[in-house]
């Protein structure tokens, strides 16, 4: 019972952290895809070969393309607890509170008790989705399973959780521009996986 608890616990820990905005210590990073990063000891070594950066998935060109307006460069963030890298876009304009935020967990990237502990990509997509059950809006097309839910779309795609805010706090008004996003990020995935 205590460890169902913790589970639980646990995975309604790592949904506020993936609907968190842009919270923490972010640094800008004029283009993520250039950055390189390296498995620390402890990590899971699994099928996946390659550690993912949120701007290789999106750019800040292609997020102003979903945003419909100029956007800051990326600020990036680690949550390394759960495997998340988060690269948040802001509004170039002081008058604008749009932005443009992608996630993606990882395994590669989780400490080795998370992963002993049942925690993966996909155990904290379905216990997210579970969670978000009310108002949840499933999506076919879209990676292995999409859904938009709590301001965000949330895909799951192999070894990997993608998580894609866009300005508005209602996502539901840009389900348009969210699974245009998830589709680029999707292609661009493929692409980084070959």
């Amino acid at each position: 019972m205590a460890k169902k608890s913790f589970v639980l616990l646990l995975s309604f820990l790592i949904t506020l952290v993936c609907c968190a905005g842009c919270g923490g210590d972010m640094q800008t990073n004029e283009d993520s895809s250039d950055k390189k990063s390296k498995a620390g000891t402890g990590k899971a070594q699994t099928a996946a070969k390659k550690i993912i950066e949120p701007g290789q998935l999106i750019s800040r060109t292609e997020a102003e393309s979903f945003a419909g307006e100029k956007l800051k460069n990326g600020q990036c963030d680690e949550k390394p607890e759960v495997g998340m890298k988060k690269c948040f876009y802001g509004a170039a304009s002081e008058d604008s509170g749009n932005f443009f935020q992608i996630s993606i967990q990882q395994t590669l990237c989780m400490p080795q008790t998370a992963l002993e502990s049942g925690q993966n990509p996909k155990t904290i997509f379905e216990n997210t989705k579970k969670i978000l059950s009310e108002g949840r809006i499933d999506l076919n097309g879209l990676g292995d399973e999409a859904f938009i839910g709590t301001i965000a779309l949330h895909i799951l795609k192999g070894d990997y959780y993608i998580t894609i805010r866009l300005g508005n706090p209602n996502g539901k008004e840009n389900r348009k521009e969210l699974e245009a996003a998830g589709t680029k990020a999707l292609e661009k995935l493929q692409s980084l996986l070959i």
